[in-house]
């Protein structure tokens, strides 16, 4: 008769290695099967946030262990329902439960950029940027004067005075003045029209026609109709970059 004891600690190191483990892709189907997250799952295909949201929210309360509701409200607050707080607390809890999940570094991503969104929100509201873009357009305007009053200095310099053939031992007839008509400079455009490219930032943008990205909110004002937040860009969108130098 077969002993049973090196059948036993087999099973036993297979469990304790760690086979027949499920995957987080794994776990996040199965969890798709619960009632409360099928309903939710059929809320967002038909547009309803509202009562996705609430479905979701129901798991939840019914199961906190589940990480897929987690996942489908950071979702739902990233995107269609803005509150970006919320949706960096849902996403962070996703990966407390799912710590080897393959869209880890995608939810990273997310929450740094959410994270940047909530920074620049609480800026503004604070009106940062107004005053930083009023002190930036100072700063560019007392640039401009300068530059513009050294140019007319070097070309208005006045020609020496040459003395005239004497008329009588004490009588001289001087010559006029020469004075250099300084050149109109070059009219630059009012504005600016920018397509967006892949990867780019309004800070940028600022950097490339002014050569300080702390400029940037000047092009997020001229484009507020267009732009829901700073962060509001689109490969192929058009942007207005106005003078700061007019």
């Amino acid at each position: 008769m077969r002993h049973p004891l090196p059948t036993l600690l087999i099973a036993v190191a297979l469990t304790l290695s760690g086979c027949g483990k499920k995957s987080a892709g794994t776990l996040d189907a199965e969890e798709a099967d619960n009632p409360l997250v099928k309903r939710g799952i059929a809320a967002l295909e038909a547009k309803d946030y509202a009562a996705a949201e609430r479905a979701f929210r129901d798991a939840i309360y019914e199961d906190p262990a589940m990480a897929r509701p987690y996942l489908e409200l950071g979702s739902i607050y990233r995107q269609f329902r803005p509150n970006y707080l919320n949706a960096i607390c849902c996403y962070k809890q996703y990966l407390n439960l799912r710590p080897d999940s393959e869209k880890t570094p995608f939810i990273r991503d997310q929450i740094k950029r959410l994270q940047q969104k909530l920074y620049d929100g609480i800026l503004e509201q604070g009106g940062f940027f107004r005053l930083r873009a009023e002190y930036d357009r100072t700063r560019a305007e007392c640039a401009r004067l300068r530059h513009e009053n050294d140019r007319l200095r070097r070309g208005g310099v006045a020609a020496p005075k040459v003395a005239a053939p004497a008329k009588t031992v004490t009588e001289t007839i001087p010559k006029k003045a020469v004075t250099k008509t300084p050149t109109a400079p070059k009219k630059r455009p009012e504005r600016f029209i920018y397509t967006v490219r892949r990867g780019d930032t309004l800070s940028k943008i600022a950097n490339k026609y002014y050569g300080d990205s702390g400029n940037w909110d000047a092009i997020y004002q001229a484009n507020k109709d267009r732009m829901k937040s700073p962060g509001d860009l689109r490969v192929g969108q058009t942007l207005v970059v106005p003078n700061l130098e007019r």
